[in-house]
């Protein structure tokens, strides 16, 4: 008797898992940085991720002073032990600190007293990085934000940006509509097509889909319609294709933002990586199909007159490319 052709096909597919899912652990728990920031990578990503969230909240509708205490105490101490171990040559670091400095020229010009003990690590800092000057937030018109919806794709790609600023004006679901539409011509592995899109429009359902996301303080209650995008795993096979769902559906993610510029609409994507009791959290008051994965959200809203829109400093190509 062959044993092999008695085992159900499902338990098959089990024991395949295992091993390779295993073998994902392995490398994501060697060399992320979920235990540590030894690794110089590790610690610049930290530093970018605490310096967005400060250039975020200069960039807020209603900037709310003294905002961030505790998040710039970690990123004055991170940008500290970077220079100690490797020097003040990377330009995410430089550009650290310029964030760190428009922080406080921001409360000077203000007249708002920061504690005295972040004013003295402040002092640390600028010490160390001398010769700095800070950073300067982008403030933009609306004409001028959507002055290259028809222009080059190079023009049009550079002049996209995350806006977390919106007007009162109600938001059309017919402009949404036109750019799924157009989002559709994504690319899919074997064109199966993964990608779901559900549009919320009621102002109590889009906050009580907010506060379990937990990423839009400060310009969440400004959102006029939440697109939730999510993709199938129903329509893929091998084990190879355990991650092909986000690839589809992060590649659909990015192009849906693209249609969104093109029909004038602001938007800023919204992480969905979630732990399993968020996940739990999110079906209950997102619901999407069983066999659907959540890939992201795009808060939207029609565009202000006048608005800002964070740096988010950009890597040199170098770093990008290698050719071979």
């Amino acid at each position: 008797m062959n044993l092999k052709s008695k085992i159900p096909v499902s338990l098959k597919y089990f024991l395949k898992a295992i091993p390779t899912f295993s073998y994902d652990f392995y490398r994501f728990y060697k060399y992320s940085g979920l235990n540590s920031t030894k690794k110089e990578s590790s610690l610049v990503a930290l530093i970018i991720h605490d310096y967005h969230v400060i250039e975020k909240g200069l960039t807020m509708p209603e900037t709310q002073l003294g905002f961030g205490k505790a998040k710039m105490f970690i990123l004055i101490s991170s940008c500290k032990d970077y220079i100690k171990r490797f020097g003040y040559n990377h330009e995410q670091v430089k550009h650290a600190v310029k964030v760190i400095l428009e922080y406080k020229n921001l409360h000077d010009k203000l007249g708002f007293k920061l504690d005295e003990e972040l004013i003295n690590e402040l002092q640390s800092l600028k010490n160390i990085a001398n010769e700095t000057s800070p950073s300067v937030q982008i403030s933009i018109t609306k004409s001028d934000y959507f002055s290259h919806t028809s222009s080059s794709f190079l023009e049009f790609s550079n002049s996209r940006k995350s806006v977390r600023n919106y007007s009162e004006k109600n938001l059309s679901i017919d402009k949404i509509i036109n750019a799924v539409a157009l989002a559709r011509n994504t690319p899919s592995a074997c064109n199966r097509q993964p990608s779901k899109v559900y549009v919320y429009t009621n102002k109590d359902k889009i906050k009580e889909i907010l506060d379990v996301q937990g990423g839009n303080r400060g310009f969440g209650h400004l959102t006029n319609k939440l697109i939730v995008i999510a993709a199938d795993q129903s329509v893929f096979f091998g084990i190879n294709e355990r991650y092909q769902t986000y690839v589809d559906g992060g590649m659909f993610a990015m192009n849906l933002l693209y249609a969104l510029h093109h029909e004038k609409i602001l938007g800023c994507i919204l992480n969905c990586s979630h732990t399993d009791k968020k996940d739990k959290q999110m079906r209950e008051v997102c619901p999407i199909n069983k066999s659907e994965v959540y890939i992201a959200m795009i808060a939207c809203g029609e565009a202000p007159e006048q608005f800002k829109i964070a740096q988010s400093y950009r890597n040199s190509l170098e770093k990008y490319v290698k050719v071979f």
